[in-house]
């Protein structure tokens, strides 16, 4: 059988042999196809390739992995060994030195106990924290203990190098070194540190005098606080200030375009906001490359003279001024107070906000009372504010009431009904005054509707917004006292008292309630606060509804009232957020409030719209009540916002007009002319105002006390000129809507050509100017 299979085997090998030399043959012959299929099949595969790549790749990794192991295994042993042999060298040496060390017969009779170390024996090296004890030696002196001392440290020290891998040659003469000098063993005990009266130890009162001492070298540096305004830094802007504001008294990062030496030196800032300081007035050439830097001002003072001339003490104690721009788009100018006094939202604040909404819409009762203003809100938006609300209360004055407050006779209060309210007022002679007021309740309905006679004599009826009039006040005999009686009836402890802008109707009613709901702050305007919506616009943009539209007439406060009322009772149907608007940025006064040492701030202006997070805020109607209200604000605030507007006068004054039968001319802070219907001042008008300004300036930087940081800014320049352009675009806007080009006068057109010198007028009116100074 083995030799019939041997022949068929090699039978079989040369039919393969034939095979293959009849293929070599005929390859002539044969088609492309036909020798790329007979080579393939004498190749191996690539299949067959790569396992066998594969496998000798396996094959290595596993040797590596074994070597690897092997060398740890012999490390390990090593190590082991080494650790056990110097383990017994020092075992060794420890017998061998007490063999050495023969005892007298004094140590031999010394009490077994250690005495402690007299402190005449004491190394200056040693540490506080160590107790070091030794047995008695009566017959030693107090220069033997501390060369007996010296040498056992060494021995101590030469034993550590020895057990950080030392070599054994090391070791021996340390050793020999020891036993011939040491006669007597050396005890160290190791105790718990000791603590002062603080409970400090030794070594965290080293580290709390060297943080002092840099903490005082970083806050008390050579010389006083002053600011140095880098070169080649760009055009300054108002949101610049407002950092400089934040950098001086918090502990935010650099800023980069001024040094403040000595900062921590500096408690107390003070921001002077003077509208109407125009560049021009200081002879600044606005397309100068150079415009962007610092300007010694004087020197142009001598040889250009001006009005400016006016401004003597700024002249001489802020001696350069900058350009500042206030920001806004191509069309527009941003308002200057907004930018000054809000900053970005931090990203932890802005996280706490998140939380806080998603809190919100979790809640699932939408209610009237969710949205009443807070003790503090009554506070900021200076609302009149019942006793029992805050004890520290100064009592009512006389003519004024406040809704009693109700016994709580159960755990669960009972839902509150709502009431809207809007008063008109005229001007007299002891201020404003009520002359009507109205009631509606949640149903729309006209409850209480009443014209008030004032107790002083009238000086304007203010018609354009009460609507009232000789005419129509002439017979009325209701007096305040007998309305305050009469809305009893419908105010009480169970009543949300709804209006817009609530304040001033309360003053005028002299009437103090805990609860409020203003539709001008759970409606947003559409820049954020401070600014507060209108009435007319929220009316208009969330009722589609149409009110205060007869300017003639005047405003109808049923009218007004009944838009408050439908407004609350929209936003209790909606989800949470209708009518708001997100935004990235906060008040500056709520941010010093925020900071780890709160700083707390003062808003002295006649606007309170900016002053709503101010810690204090003090209304002015004249720059000398401005002058008189800093130097006690200064005391016991950190920041102070102080206006003045004597100057604005150099931005146009309020033309002339008829007045009617008992009304007057509405002048100065209270005009609500627009900046476009402003007349040109004369020059001496002009200088009048600046004269007033320079002496308000030098009264309050005398007043502050020193070290503190003063700036003085106007904002943005004279934007007169823009006012004119943009009513005048808005004037073809709406004529556009309803009508051709060609039936639009040409006197009303507003093309490209139109828009490009508006683009103009807006870049030249953001320009302002500042100036900087420590009081030293």
């Amino acid at each position: 059988m083995g030799a019939d299979k041997k022949r068929k085997h090699s039978k079989e090998e040369d039919d393969v042999q034939k095979t293959k030399k009849s293929n070599s043959s005929s390859n002539k012959s044969t088609t492309p196809v036909e020798a790329v299929a007979v080579e393939e099949q004498d190749r191996p595969s690539k299949k067959a390739k790569k396992d066998k790549k594969d496998k000798e790749v396996k094959e290595k990794k596993s040797k590596k992995e074994k070597k690897d192991k092997d060398d740890k295994d012999d490390k390990k042993g090593k190590k082991e060994k080494k650790d056990k042999k110097e383990k017994k060298d020092k075992k060794d040496k420890k017998d061998k030195k007490e063999k050495k060390s023969p005892k007298s017969d004094d140590e031999s009779s010394a009490p077994s106990s250690p005495a402690p170390l007299s402190p005449t024996s004491v190394d200056m090296d040693m540490d506080q924290d160590e107790i070091l004890r030794v047995p008695a030696v009566p017959m030693l002196s107090a220069a033997d203990i501390i060369a007996q001392y010296k040498k056992a440290k060494e021995s101590k020290t030469q034993a550590v190098v020895a057990n950080n891998g030392s070599s054994s040659q090391d070791s021996d003469d340390s050793q020999k070194g020891g036993a011939d000098g040491a006669t007597k063993p050396f005890h160290v005990i190791q105790m718990t540190p000791k603590v002062d009266e603080n409970g400090l130890t030794r070594k965290e009162r080293r580290l709390l005098k060297i943080k002092k001492k840099q903490m005082d070298r970083k806050s008390e540096g050579d010389g006083e606080p002053a600011f140095n305004i880098k070169a080649g830094h760009e055009m300054l802007t108002l949101k610049d200030l407002r950092d400089l504001i934040v950098f001086i008294l918090t502990e935010t990062p650099s800023l980069p375009w001024v040094e403040v030496k000595n900062k921590f030196k500096i408690d107390k800032v003070v921001m002077i906001y003077v509208s109407g300081l125009d560049p021009q007035l200081f002879h600044i050439n606005l397309q100068s490359p150079d415009a962007h830097k610092a300007v010694a001002w004087g020197e142009r003072v001598d040889k250009s003279r001006g009005v400016v001339t006016e401004l003597d003490y700024l002249r001489w104690n802020f001696e350069e001024v900058s350009v500042v721009k206030a920001t806004g788009d191509k069309f527009r100018i941003h308002s200057p107070t907004n930018t000054l006094l809000s900053v970005p939202l931090s990203n932890a604040e802005k996280m706490k906000r998140e939380r806080e909404k998603k809190a919100a819409k979790s809640a699932k009762n939408r209610k009237p009372e969710n949205f009443m203003m807070t003790l503090e809100e009554l506070r900021e938006n200076s609302f009149p504010i019942p006793r029992y609300l805050d004890p520290s209360l100064p009592e009512l004055e006389d003519g004024w009431m406040e809704t009693a407050k109700l016994p709580k006779t159960t755990l669960t209060p009972p839902p509150k009904k709502m009431i809207a309210m809007d008063c008109e007022m005229c001007r007299t002679e002891a201020g404003p005054e009520l002359t009507r007021v109205t009631l509606i309740d949640e149903a729309g309905k006209t409850v209480y509707d009443e014209l008030v006679m004032p107790e002083n004599p009238i000086l304007d009826y203010l018609t354009q917004y009460s609507g009232m009039t000789a005419a129509r006040l002439n017979g009325v005999t209701t007096r305040l006292a007998e309305v305050q009686e009469k809305i009893k009836a419908f105010i009480d402890y169970d009543t949300i008292l709804v209006g817009h802008s609530l304040e001033n109707d309360m003053k005028v009613l002299k009437l103090a309630h805990p609860f409020i709901v203003d539709t001008s702050l759970i409606y947003h305007h559409t820049r954020g606060p401070p600014y507060r919506p209108g009435l007319k616009w929220l009316a208009q943009k969330w009722l589609q509804r149409q009110i205060q539209a007869n300017i003639e007439r005047g405003h109808d406060s049923a009218e007004d009232a009944l838009a408050c009322m439908d407004l609350i009772k929209l936003k209790l149907t909606k989800p949470v957020g209708f009518g708001e608007y997100e935004q990235d940025q906060e008040s500056l006064f709520s941010r010093l409030q925020r900071f780890n040492n709160p700083r707390t701030s003062v808003l002295i202006d006649s606007d309170a719209f900016a002053g709503q997070s101010a810690t204090t805020t003090i209304r002015t109607k004249s720059d000398e009540e401005v002058v008189a209200a800093v130097p006690e604000a200064i005391k016991s605030h950190n920041f102070v916002w102080a206006r003045l507007r004597d100057i604005e006068i150099n931005h146009g004054k309020v033309p002339a007009v008829e007045l009617a039968e008992g009304q007057i001319a509405d002048k100065g802070r209270m005009s609500k002319v627009s900046s476009g219907d402003k007349v040109q001042a004369s020059e001496e008008e002009i200088r009048q105002g600046l004269r007033s300004v320079d002496k308000s300036i030098e009264q309050i930087v005398n007043s502050l006390p020193p070290r503190t940081a003063i700036i003085v800014t106007s904002g943005q320049g004279d934007h007169r000129e823009v006012s004119k352009m943009q009513q005048r675009q808005k004037k073809f806007m709406e004529l556009y809507k309803t009508k051709n080009l060609s039936e639009i006068p040409k006197e009303d057109h507003f093309l490209e050509a139109d828009e490009i010198l508006l683009a103009k007028a807006v870049d030249i009116a953001k320009s302002g100017v500042c100036f900087l100074k420590i009081k030293q």
